[in-house]
């Protein structure tokens, strides 16, 4: 399915989901691995443990930023498709960033685990029928169906190498 059949209105995710051209999930997600496999981690890792400013991530804890909301998405996602109506708790991407240990860890391995959660989040949204893209349930706080969390993942990876393009790799470094 495309993204043009996503409802209900996603609302704070569409700024994620908005980044992601009209096509099929299944072609997004495909996309967004590619991208992953066309990054040279020995060209970035240099930049592993790089903050462009006071207070900001290194470029490490956006990979692995990107690879922690893809786990506690896709599991909000399996809760909507299965009818499990619990309310998932929100988390924290500062405490989870706070807690990751990367300085004892190489980009390279970082991004291997990102292509390795993107792998499987495929394999994931490959099973789910058109029917269950469209069962919804309670992503923070909004409404969202299974569609719209497929393409929060993609997007959300879009959103972060904008960021990675602009700070870290043509900006202030």
């Amino acid at each position: 399915m495309k993204q043009s059949a996503i409802t209900p209105d996603p609302q704070y995710y569409s700024r994620y989901i908005n980044h992601v051209p009209d096509l099929d999930l299944s072609d997004a997600l495909e996309q967004s691995l590619q991208t992953l496999l066309a990054l040279d981690p020995a060209k970035l890792e240099p930049l592993g443990n790089y903050a462009y400013a006071p207070g900001k991530w290194t470029l490490k804890n956006v990979f692995q930023h990107i690879t922690d909301t893809e786990r506690v998405f896709t599991y909000r996602t399996l809760l909507f498709a299965r009818n499990d109506q619990t309310t998932p708790a929100p988390f924290d991407q500062d405490e989870y960033a706070g807690n990751t240990f990367l300085d004892e860890r190489s980009l390279k391995d970082v991004l291997d685990e990102l292509i390795a959660v993107r792998i499987s989040t495929i394999a994931l949204f490959k099973s789910f029928s058109d029917k269950i893209l469209l069962k919804t349930g309670k992503n923070w706080k909004y409404e969202m169906s299974v569609l719209a969390m497929g393409f929060t993942i993609a997007g959300h990876q879009i959103h972060h190498l904008n960021i990675i393009n602009d700070k870290y790799l043509n900006g202030g470094h």
